[in-house]
């Protein structure tokens, strides 16, 4: 197998996508006398407008908004209905308010209400809205790219993009950041930029100037399949978390293969699907094999293989197949990045696993389990994440998951500059967790999901960082949530080598010896010797090996990045930085220690388990100090 072949993947992009034509995508105006493309950024088309039809409902309860798919757009509550009598043009309000798009028209029984027709709580209304196509955009690095300087705040700098393969998904969008350039005081400043959503790092730069990518055309309309009942997205419309729940009869196949296997590698965990015993090794390192599946043009996956479609092929196709089924509706709606889904083949890494939270048998029981900021995939390109819950015992109380963006937060600067660095504290941190009105207005996108038994959630792994709150067990005996994981390789990235062939050489070598009448247990033998197969024990101490690798911090809040000055000042970025771009130098926090100590508070975990990333900003200087020290 070509270890750069994606399936085609770049031939489907170019015969889906909405191209532009060679007139369209022009240099912006420059006062400067340039010949170089690169001293300024490109102007294309707008997407077309489209029109989205939706329900809206009226109870006891407030005013409930679906899409004819069965996505739950929005819900108000009863108490924000002030006026005794609701007008068109009042409801209208309220919904644009909580949407962010354009008011529409509401209809009844297919006639269109004026604004001050009277809404009342009988029967079902339409709503007709025009909404911003939300596609990322196409581009290619242009001819020296890597010469290019784009600003960035007040800074410069150098996005590194040598390792993302072409086509490059991108996105140009108005960003809040946490500090204001007038220092601690004003309006946090807000910047057009561009977005590039990597497995390292967001890769983000000013637009307009010096850019290093170039626009060639929309990425592919997203497949329309029906959302479960009750589907939500979590964070606002600039957030990549979705979730639903559902029943899915996988619970007794995952229970009795959890028996057979006893596999308990830590206290806390016991692995049920582990893939870290079913690696493929690189020159990098071992890395995960994934299964694959079809996915037809309605939706349908189809497991690829056969017996050779995973080490456990019974579990891949009653376990990994009805969980990527109910979930692909929802991986079609992630936009950072995008996925190429349908009439594709998708390389997906299966695992099963029980998180065990021992009984409260008094004060000194360690009833709780708390889960540290992390993305996932060592040396894989997992994309996006799907995870499905289909057990959780009712003593378990907490545990939300918890999200968190990782588009740089602000660039801050001190010496010849505004000195936005003194702006940076709790108050701010706050205000950019919160956000305003809108949820685009949050400088840091965020957002945490209750977890139950049933819930599916689809997030994308290059856009969120994740952590488990905390979760108490208030029985007396042992407890479980027990979820399965589907990790959605990166369609753009090289494909990694799949089961079906890492399988292919101990399955022909077990069919050949079958004639001799060899036990199993002596062709497993033979295999070993070959090199073909690993022993148990060998595969437990390289699993112990990878699972103590994964469970380091991959990053962390902190400072550091690619930003940097031309003239006299100093400048940094912040916000969840991979661990290979952080910068621990002192010197940065000593001008503004307290600002700097809020920031690295964020990576704590709270000590409750109704609270997140707030709960820290909220420490007095002698508690964050106590609790610092964790750390």
């Amino acid at each position: 197998m070509d270890p750069h072949d994606r399936y085609g993947y770049e031939e489907a992009l170019s015969a889906r996508m909405e191209k532009f034509g060679e007139d369209e995508v022009c240099k912006m105006d420059s006062d400067e006398d340039y010949d170089d493309e690169s001293f300024r950024g490109f102007t294309f088309p707008d997407p077309a407008p489209r029109h989205q039809i939706s329900t809206v409902r009226l109870d006891e309860q407030g005013v409930h908004g679906h899409s004819l798919s069965g996505e739950v757009l929005f819900k108000i509550q009863r108490s924000r209905l002030q006026a005794e009598l609701l007008t068109a043009e009042m409801l209208l309000a309220l919904i644009s308010e909580e949407t962010g798009c354009a008011a529409g028209v509401l209809l009844q029984d297919g006639l269109e209400l004026s604004m001050s027709d009277a809404v009342r709580g009988e029967g079902v209304l339409t709503l007709k809205q025009t909404v911003r196509d939300c596609r990322p955009l196409l581009c290619r690095r242009i001819p020296n790219w890597n010469r290019c300087s784009p600003g960035f705040g007040e800074a410069e700098v150098r996005p590194r993009l040598s390792d993302v393969t072409e086509p490059v998904q991108a996105r140009k969008e108005l960003r809040t950041w946490v500090t204001s350039l007038g220092g601690k005081t004003g309006t946090p400043h807000q910047e057009e930029d561009w977005l590039v959503y990597t497995k390292g790092e967001v890769v983000s730069y000013e637009a307009g100037r010096d850019e290093p990518l170039k626009p060639f055309g929309y990425f592919p309309q997203a497949p329309l399949w029906k959302l479960p009942a009750g589907t939500r997205q979590w964070g606002g419309a600039r957030s990549d978390v979705w979730s639903t729940c559902l029943e899915l009869p996988v619970r007794q196949l995952l229970d009795e293969h959890a028996a057979l296997t006893l596999d308990r590698p830590i206290p806390r965990y016991q692995m049920i699907v582990d893939p870290n015993q079913f690696v493929q090794q690189t020159r990098d390192g071992p890395v995960w094999v994934p299964c694959e599946f079809d996915v037809s043009a309605d939706g349908t996956p189809s497991l690829v293989g056969g017996t050779r479609s995973h080490a456990h092929p019974h579990l891949a196709q009653h376990v990994a197949r009805p969980v990527l089924a109910a979930a692909l509706p929802l991986l079609a709606k992630l936009r950072r990045p995008q996925l190429l889904l349908d009439d594709r083949r998708l390389q997906v890494v299966f695992k099963a696993q029980r998180i065990i939270v021992p009984g409260n048998v008094g004060g000194k029981s360690d009833a709780e389990y708390v889960g540290l900021w992390h993305v996932d995939g060592h040396r894989e390109n997992v994309a996006a994440v799907v995870l499905y819950y289909y057990h959780v015992d009712s003593s378990l109380h907490g545990g939300d998951l918890e999200f968190c963006g990782r588009e740089p937060m602000d660039v801050l600067g001190w010496g010849d500059c505004s000195n936005n660095i003194s702006g940076l504290g709790s108050e701010s941190l706050r205000q950019a967790l919160r956000g305003g009105t809108s949820d685009e207005s949050a400088a840091v996108h965020n957002c945490r999901v209750p977890i139950g038994q049933g819930t599916l959630l689809v997030f994308s792994n290059y856009q969120m960082a994740h952590r488990v709150l905390r979760m108490k067990n208030i029985g007396e005996t042992e407890a479980s949530r027990d979820f399965v994981a589907l990790f959605v390789l990166d369609p753009s990235a090289p494909a990694l080598l799949p089961a079906r062939s890492v399988l292919a050489a101990p399955h022909l070598l077990t069919r050949t010896l079958a004639p001799a009448k060899i036990p199993i247990s002596g062709i497993q033998k033979v295999l070993e010797f070959l090199g073909v197969s690993l022993s148990d024990v060998m595969q437990k101490m390289q699993r112990n090996q990878l699972l103590s690798e994964q469970l380091k911090p991959s990053g962390q809040f902190a400072h550091g990045g690619s930003v940097y000055s031309t003239g006299n000042g100093c400048f940094t970025m912040i916000g969840w930085l991979h661990k290979l771009l952080e910068r621990d130098v002192d010197e940065w926090k000593g001008r503004n220690p307290r600002g700097f100590e809020r920031l690295r508070a964020l990576n704590l975990a709270p000590e409750g388990s109704t609270r997140g990333l707030s709960e820290v900003l909220s420490l007095s200087t002698a508690e964050l100090q106590e609790r610092l020290e964790e750390l």
